[in-house]
């Protein structure tokens, strides 16, 4: 009589295995659950952001070459407050030209800011 201990599951005489597993299936439901929302939802969310809307494009500004003018002079006198060199690099990439490359009378695309 006294030799037995306390055990939850008979502490109020019904079997908490029951509940156990219970507990545990709704738990494993929940997670698969979240699981397969997150799959599911991932390439919606990838697809829809890369088929929204495109970013709008960087304001650009038209440049005529005159003579004289190199990349490192445009630079400066288009965005006179950034660093000539990183706006060098952005000029050259978006028309495709070289530094030493420019013609007189050529249009270049300069991005602003």
């Amino acid at each position: 009589m006294f030799d037995r201990t306390l055990d939850t599951e008979h502490l109020f005489a019904q079997a908490a295995a029951m509940e156990r597993t219970y507990v545990r299936r709704r738990r494993r439901v929940a997670v698969v659950a979240a699981a397969l929302v997150a799959v599911l939802m991932s390439p919606l969310a990838a697809g829809a952001v890369r088929r929204g809307e495109p970013s709008a494009p960087a304001a650009q500004q038209v440049v005529v070459v005159q003579s004289g003018d190199t990349l490192w002079s445009i630079a400066q006198r288009v965005r006179p407050g950034d660093d000539p060199r990183a706006v060098v690099d952005e000029i050259a990439a978006l028309n495709g030209v070289q530094a030493g490359g420019l013609t007189v009378g050529a249009s270049l695309a300069v991005p602003l800011g």
